[in-house]
């Protein structure tokens, strides 16, 4: 799933990312949040904790990157 197929299913189910503290193409800071960015060629997923760490989940390229962040959006919205 590319980064405009995940936008567009996001925007059909009207889901808002910022409730759901995730943020896409930039690293973030905001606790609890969950986000991805692309950085030296590949794209990084990664969760922010209460302190404000960042931990990656994982670098891959952009189709496996959507599809799991996709997961993580349906889980948070409990589809």
């Amino acid at each position: 799933m590319t980064r405009n197929e995940y936008e567009n299913k996001i925007k059909e189910l009207g889901i808002d990312l910022q409730e759901l503290n995730i943020v896409i193409g930039r690293k973030t800071n905001v606790p609890f949040s969950t986000g991805c960015y692309f950085e030296d060629g590949d794209w990084i997923l990664c969760d922010v904790d209460e302190r404000q760490n960042i931990s990656i989940i994982e670098k891959s390229n952009e189709d496996r990157i959507f599809k799991y962040l996709y997961m993580i959006t349906l889980g948070k919205i409990g589809k």
